[in-house]
């Protein structure tokens, strides 16, 4: 039989710190579940990933019998549980409850998990209004989770100036906080400040992590809630103004975004050809996996080269490959390796364009039916389940495999690929064109930090990976 578990908690504290996932697993693998799908994720959601992929495996007739160890593992919302024993239901699969065993298919077992659904949605409803009351206490005391650098907490969770002495520089946080606001204004981009104070003090700034700070209306003095908006959540911002120190005016915030408006015109242009090159985003670093960026020479050829992305980050994400590399380099050995290699790519193809069916006879068929009216009896009685092992070996006894070749998309990417072996079709070709073929073949080019080009292939219309 296939048996599939499934268990679910909330929060990943839950399943870290109170164990309470792996109680449910190991409940589930004692209670002779074979697979089992895991969910950490809110039983209100119903876009939880391994409870739709447990639905969509009931719906393709690929499970006999589901283990839970509650009910409201399932969901908290008397809609999502009642649909997914609807599904249960309709496609025979048996529903094992093991704290409050019910049968779906009588009445009063369908009363009794309708009632459990209830319960559910009700606790779930109940502790919802708790924390929302909970939150709302937290904000009318101007209470703070994390506070932004330059900042601490008092005893009563409220920001006041972080007055804790940085080892390396002999500052305040608070003041080094002020100096990375003077050096914005002095230093030419925020790069240029992350590496900076990275180099000086140790201290790791993300660019777009430095924009949001500067924006984050506590260094103004104001405690705020609700000002970045989430997707499908429509509230008003709540500005509490002049709750505690300010780091920075809003005079200097002003200046501030003025100066990186002006930096973003400068480099922008309606006419940028970024990203509008040959195995542009195919180029990764083999050092770190990043992608790697495009960029010229000082040299009047204006000489386009790759380079790491991660080379000149900061910290945790630095990277040591610093090789600049021909970027017409790398695409002329990408051309020759995919030259080389198409006799490779041709038989490669063709073991993939082979498929295998099952030829359902005519015995097989009645046999299965047989197999689907004994299964529908749901009996423990062990002669009835060694007859439907018996009948299931039977079937995979009578099953014939039968190879199919799919030959028009064979022969289809045989012609595309014989096309591209040959160096003067690839010379024929200007940027773009090249751009769009080279699409085509090529999954990723790897670059390491001697030079080394190792590109990784993919087939025309099948998408199968293949490194030469």
């Amino acid at each position: 039989m296939r048996v599939y578990g499934y268990a679910r908690v909330s929060t990943q504290e839950q399943a870290e710190e109170f164990d309470a996932l792996n109680q449910q697993i190991a409940r589930l693998k004692t209670a002779g579940a074979t697979e089992i799908l895991i969910d950490i994720e809110s039983g209100r959601s119903d876009s939880r990933k391994q409870f739709n992929e447990l639905l969509y495996l009931v719906q393709r007739n690929q499970v006999d019998e589901i283990i839970v160890t509650r009910v409201d593992r399932l969901g908290r919302s008397v809609i999502t549980i009642h649909k997914a024993i609807e599904i249960f239901v309709k496609h025979e699969v048996n529903l094992r409850v093991l704290d409050a065993p019910v049968d779906p298919n009588s009445p009063f077992g369908w009363f009794s998990i309708n009632q459990m659904s209830g319960l559910a949605e009700f606790e779930s409803r109940l502790l919802s209004q708790r924390i929302k009351h909970g939150n709302n206490y937290f904000r009318e005391q101007l209470k703070f989770c994390t506070p932004p650098f330059g900042y601490g907490k008092d005893e009563n969770q409220r920001l006041v100036p972080n007055r804790n002495i940085h080892e390396k520089s002999g500052k305040t946080y608070f003041e080094l906080g002020k100096l990375i606001i003077e050096l914005i204004l002095e230093m030419r981009s925020l790069k240029d400040v992350c590496t900076y104070i990275y180099v000086e003090y140790e201290i790791v700034f993300s660019v777009a992590g430095l924009r949001d700070w500067v924006k984050n209306l506590a260094l103004q003095g104001h405690t705020a809630y609700f000002v970045k908006k989430k997707k499908g959540v429509n509230r008003e911002p709540i500005i509490n103004f002049d709750t505690h120190e300010a780091l920075v005016s809003a005079a200097t915030v002003e200046a501030i975004q003025q100066k990186l408006s002006a930096n973003r015109r400068y480099r922008s242009s309606a006419t940028s050809t970024r990203g509008d090159y040959p195995l542009s985003s195919l180029i990764k670093c083999a050092h770190c996996g990043g992608g790697m960026y495009r960029n010229f020479s000082r040299h009047k050829t204006k000489t386009e080269y790759m380079r790491c992305a991660n080379y000149s980050k900061p910290g945790k994400y630095h990277c040591e490959n610093s090789k600049c590399t021909r970027l017409r380099e790398i695409i002329a050995q990408t051309i020759t390796e995919l030259c080389r290699h198409a006799p490779q790519l041709i038989d490669h193809l063709q073991s993939q364009s082979v498929t295998t069916v099952i030829v359902n006879t005519k015995e097989i068929e009645n046999l299965s039916n047989e197999l689907s009216v004994m299964r529908g009896l749901r009996s423990s009685n062990p002669d009835i389940i060694h007859a439907i092992a018996k009948i299931e070996e039977t079937i995979n006894s009578l099953s014939t495999p039968v190879k199919i070749v799919d030959r028009d998309a064979f022969e289809n990417a045989q012609k595309q690929i014989t096309i591209a072996s040959q160096a003067t079709f690839w010379e024929s070709l200007d940027d773009l064109e090249l751009r769009a073929a080279l699409v085509e073949f090529v999954e990723k080019v790897e670059v390491n930090s001697s030079g080394s080009i190792t590109p990784t292939f993919k087939l025309p219309l099948t998408r199968s990976s293949m490194r030469p």
